[in-house]
């Protein structure tokens, strides 16, 4: 699935919880967060809130 849109608008996107930035997910965010390592996934700046995404489209959900 190609998830380049998300690149576009991922400066805007930002954490529910604690209104930081997001970025891509690094394995070890994946792994820190019990994340599979095949999904792809969305964490605020600090790493320590993880958005999962589902069906090409990120869960911001707090």
């Amino acid at each position: 699935m190609d998830l380049s849109w998300i690149d576009d608008f991922l400066p805007t996107f930002r954490c529910p919880h604690t209104h930081q930035t997001l970025r891509w997910a690094t394995a070890e965010d994946l792994l820190h967060h019990q994340h599979p390592a095949e999904k792809q996934a969305l964490v605020s700046e600090d790493g320590s809130r993880l958005f999962p995404i589902e069906e090409g489209i990120p869960v911001l959900l707090p």
